[in-house]
């Protein structure tokens, strides 16, 4: 099946390119933890202001990231002036995708949340909670499309991008739904292991989100 082509591609890229995207991985878990931790300082201080870091930055730096480990697959290295020079000119996509996705996903959430709990009185609106239920993980298989997108169509404009993921997403079902099941329990596992999320994640998740996009975008 062409999901195990792809992990065992995963695994081998990660193993032969093991320090230059554990290197890489553990930079963007860095950042990454600083800007929420922003979250917590404008909390405890009163700067709320600060508490717009993560949403501004997080969106860019997962981006720049991706960039990077798709650079390390494809030439083999990546330089830290390239990478300055795609987070400068690929800002604004990151960062209203990111904006975008978290709007979403909160709105998801809460009418998931809202159709639980009302459903224990009325069978109609827990099937509604379960139609949320299918929003939220068609909608987190759509965000790997499209972020591999992101990266693999780069020229292309936001709208078409938007849309090529809809194509991805919608064309090939069972691969996508094995695909984020990968994605998801491998996500799960370096979070229990540790040091696996700050080391693995960019190396094995972003590659397999970029390997996978591939993939399927092969096919049209």
């Amino acid at each position: 099946m062409e999901i195990f082509s792809i992990l065992k591609s995963t695994f081998k890229d990660f193993y032969e390119y093991l320090f230059k995207l554990v290197l890489l991985s553990v930079a963007w878990f860095v950042i990454s933890s600083v800007l929420l931790f922003a979250v917590f300082i404008g909390l405890q201080s009163g700067w709320y202001l600060i508490i717009l870091l993560p949403l501004i930055f997080l969106g860019p730096v997962f981006l720049t990231s991706l960039y990077g480990a798709n650079e390390i697959l494809e030439e083999g290295r990546v330089a830290f002036k390239s990478l300055f020079s795609y987070f400068k000119n690929n800002f604004w996509r990151g960062f209203l995708v990111f904006l975008i996705s978290v709007i979403l996903y909160i709105v998801f959430v809460v009418d998931l949340r809202f159709f639980l709990i009302r459903g224990q009185e009325n069978i109609w609106l827990l099937a509604f909670a379960f139609l949320f239920a299918y929003l939220l993980i068609y909608f987190s298989i759509y965000q790997a499309y499209l972020w591999g997108l992101l990266i693999i169509q780069g020229d292309r404009s936001l709208t078409d991008i938007f849309k090529n993921a809809v194509i991805l997403s919608l064309d090939n079902v069972v691969f996508s739904l094995l695909w984020f099941l990968s994605i998801f329990l491998l996500t799960v596992l370096l979070f229990v292991i540790g040091i696996g999320l700050p080391a693995g994640f960019i190396g094995i998740i972003g590659l397999l989100i970029i390997q996978g996009t591939k993939e399927m975008l092969a096919k049209y």
